[in-house]
């Protein structure tokens, strides 16, 4: 466009301000120009029927009216005149789409100094098109082959002649490069390819070259910004009228958008894969995995159910553990299921703390302690009484029960396990559980920690076992902000090292003033009152005979309305043991109902699955303790013990 040609501009706005500032930014350019302004359909098809435009600028939000529609008309009416969408942020994708569909470009109207600019280049190409028209209708009367160019209607030209060296560049080329002539010709533009694309769209002209073939190649190119934008190139072998083979015709599209869009959709596609994929092991260490310990129990209690008289004391007790111990396992596992589950929708809560590492690996080990028994193996933990972490107990409780089983289960008889911790760089404390068992191959301690990997083996005792726990013990050490690895050899044993925080945070403030252990202790009575609040009859009776050598007296209340009525009508209740989940009322609900009347009274909270937040929750909303089912009966007996002298 000449720049002292009057530029005729056609504006779809709305907004009078923003009309006004698009004609700002024109004047400030140097533009010579009228605009005529319109903010309806009709006005706009009017316009475009009666007057010749050089440019469309088009907003994208109109009363029944979108840019993608005045698009369309523009593209009926004048499908010549560049159209340029002038709007607020839309989406990237709705960009894409706009482009596809044959706008020149998009400005934010946050950035209208960008339109000067846009509008140079919109009118450019609109030129650089004029142009390539006149010469697609001298090629189609002269050349043949030259029908190509016409049917790809790209913008980016080049061509080559009979000794393979380039010998032509339109002006869109040379300034999407920012490049002349001289130094784009022969093969000066073979600099300007992205060094991972350059060889081989080398080998594929020269090859498409020798064999007179066409060829479509996607590439990277350098673009006059510094940055490497994707392209397609299609290009032909060219003749002449009487069939001398003339060199090559290259015409390519920018195509930088609709790539990263691919791209996008690619690592989308891949995460939903990598998902499925868990998903699939998921339900394969399922199917596999349960079935083993429910069909001993199963079979068990139909034994004892229909021959019970038929068995002496001893071989009820025998199987009795046979049946404690299925469980166990299976409880372990199906713990480990849900942990997992939690922790890929993000319903695990996260509450880091200071506390003594040694004491939470003796209460942890309580969990191995009878199968380590069984199995001779003598377990040494060698960790300073004052030896502190900060993280979160529950998680890395679970670490340590997964790592100190798997060590039970892959020592054979008699053998041992040591567990050690020491200060290591970066204020950080080093842990390591050895033990001298079977040990691992160099392949199988590579595929550790990784769901899509298959490392489940049986212990020495012909346990079982799936490798989720490992791929929990990454999520819960990475999460704590320490590393988790191996080191081992084959029958010698293995030694599983992890690294956690020992610097001190400030813990939440307290939403409300409880009675604390220390303060409440002395004046706690010898036997106690107590509410168990839960809808489980099953549950209640396990609580009930728990918690028999405590209590004097034991309500039970099956809603949280009914937990409420009963510590209203029973103010000298000393200890409530309140279930999350029941029917009409839930425990927090009935927690804060109760806390309004009763502040001293000790209150529990118990679930049978955690999520992301529910031990704040809990305390928030008025629970002094918190604890997950199923409880270990001397846990729960400590945790009350804290607060009575019992």
């Amino acid at each position: 466009m000449n720049a002292d040609k009057l530029l005729n501009v056609l504006s779809l706005e709305g907004s009078i301000s923003d009309f006004n500032l698009i004609c700002n930014q024109l004047t400030t350019a140097g533009y010579k120009y009228t605009i005529t302004r319109v903010d309806s359909e009709n006005d706009f098809v009017s316009a475009l029927r009666n007057t010749k435009f050089d440019i469309i600028l088009a907003g994208f939000k109109l009363p029944g009216f979108d840019g993608f529609k005045a698009l369309q008309r523009s593209t009926q009416i004048c499908p010549d005149v560049p159209f340029i969408c002038v709007s607020g942020v839309i989406g990237e994708e709705t960009i894409i789409e706009l482009i596809k569909s044959g706008a020149v470009d998009y400005v934010i109207k946050d950035r209208l100094r960008r339109l000067p600019f846009a509008l140079k280049r919109a009118l450019d190409e609109a030129k650089s098109k004029e142009e390539h028209r006149k010469s697609e209708q001298a090629l189609r009367e002269s050349e043949q082959n030259y029908r190509t160019l016409t049917d790809s209607g790209q913008t980016l030209i080049w061509a080559s002649g009979t000794d393979t060296f380039c010998n032509y560049f339109n002006s869109v080329w040379l300034n999407f490069r920012g490049q002349t002539f001289e130094q784009e010709c022969e093969i000066g533009f073979i600099n300007g390819l992205h060094p991972d694309d350059r060889q081989h769209r080398i080998d594929i002209y020269q090859e498409s070259f020798l064999r007179r073939e066409k060829f479509s190649i996607e590439y990277r190119l350098l673009h006059n910004t510094g940055e490497y934008r994707w392209i397609q190139d299609n290009s032909s072998p060219r003749y002449s009228s009487t069939g001398e083979f003339l060199g090559f015709i290259g015409q390519c599209q920018d195509i930088n958008e609709r790539k990263h869009a691919e791209f996008v959709l690619q690592a989308k596609n891949e995460e939903l894969q990598k998902v499925n994929a868990e998903k699939d092991k998921f339900f394969a260490i399922i199917a596999h995995d349960l079935r083993s310990p429910f069909n001993t129990l199963l079979g068990f209690t139909q034994i004892l159910v229909e021959d019970l008289s038929e068995f002496k004391p001893e071989d009820i007790k025998k199987m009795a553990q046979a049946m404690r111990t299925s469980a166990t396992g299976l409880y372990s596992l199906l713990e480990n299921l849900l942990v997992w589950s939690g922790s890929q929708r993000g319903f695990t809560s996260f509450v880091p703390k200071q506390f003594l590492l040694k004491d939470l690996f003796f209460e942890n080990l309580k969990l191995v302690q009878e199968t380590s028994k069984i199995k001779g193996i003598e377990i040494d933990i060698n960790i300073a009484d004052d030896l502190m972490v900060f993280a979160d107990t529950n998680m890395i409780g679970s670490t340590i029960r997964n790592l100190v089983s798997n060590a039970v289960k892959f020592t054979p008889k008699g053998g041992k396990i040591s567990i050690t911790a020491k200060p290591a760089s970066d204020n950080m404390v080093e842990i390591a559980v050895k033990d001298s068992g079977m040990g691992m191959s160099d392949t199988m301690r590579s595929k550790l920690f990784k769901l899509d990997e298959n490392i489940g083996r049986i212990g020495t005792a012909g346990e079982p076992t799936s490798g989720l726990g490992l791929i929990l013990c990454k999520d819960f050490i990475t999460k704590n902000g320490g590393k988790i690895w191996a080191e081992s050899e084959v029958n010698t044993g293995s030694i599983f090292y992890f690294t956690l925080p020992c610097h001190v945070e400030v813990n939440p403030k307290a939403t409300l003033s409880l009675p604390q252990p220390d303060n409440y202790q002395n004046s706690a009575p010898e036997k106690l009152k107590i509410l168990i609040a839960d809808d489980d009859e099953a549950s209640e009776m396990l609580i009930s005979i728990a918690l028999k050598i405590f209590s004097k007296e034991i309500l039970v209340a099956r809603t949280g309305i009914e937990a409420v009525e009963a510590c209203r009508e029973n103010p000298d209740i000393d200890l409530v043991l309140m279930d999350f989940k029941m029917p009409l009322m839930d425990g927090y609900e009935a927690t804060q109902f109760i806390r309004q009347f009763n502040t001293n009274v000790i209150i529990i909270a118990q679930t049978a699955f955690e999520k992301a937040g529910d031990h704040n929750m809990a305390l928030e909303a008025g629970c002094n303790e918190y604890i997950l089912k199923p409880f270990n009966r001397d846990s729960l007996k400590k945790m009350i013990r804290k607060y009575f002298r019992i």
